[in-house]
């Protein structure tokens, strides 16, 4: 647990020194996919922005502890580019996409729709930001 604790806190150390602008950026994805857990029950595009997000967590932490070495930007862009880009394939498969088109146009459904909407956007900058931080780190 101690090694845990010493992960976290470097992870957390190193995100306070990241530019106001970058910290800000971390604050909305996190309101962003934090906040599908309202849906989370019942609807599955919920349930893959809260699992990327858990993953990205207990990814960072326990990378940081099996390699401390590496930054939070190395480790970061690395889960991002894989498991947030299977979660954004899976939310909007044509037969995912085609089933939501189906469902009753319900209030709940309709602020789902406009939050996964917005997630996804999130979702997907950052990963545009990722993959510039993967070239520079590959070149």
């Amino acid at each position: 647990m101690h090694i845990i604790q010493i992960s976290w806190d470097a992870l957390q150390a190193e995100a306070a020194q990241y530019p106001m602008g970058v910290q800000l950026w971390m604050r909305v994805m996190m309101i962003s996919f934090v906040s599908g857990i309202i849906f989370a029950p019942w609807k599955n595009g919920a349930r893959w922005i809260v699992a990327a997000l858990i993953i990205n967590i207990l990814g960072l932490i326990i990378i940081k502890a099996i390699y401390p070495e590496f930054s939070r930007t190395e480790i970061g862009t690395v889960i991002h580019l894989i498991f947030w880009s299977f979660a954004i394939a899976m939310i909007w498969k044509k037969d995912v996409r085609d089933a939501r088109k189906t469902e009753a146009a319900t209030i709940f459904n309709r602020i789902y729709n406009i939050w996964l909407i917005w997630a996804s956007l999130v979702m997907v900058l950052s990963l545009l930001f990722d993959t510039v931080t993967a070239v520079k780190f590959l070149f």
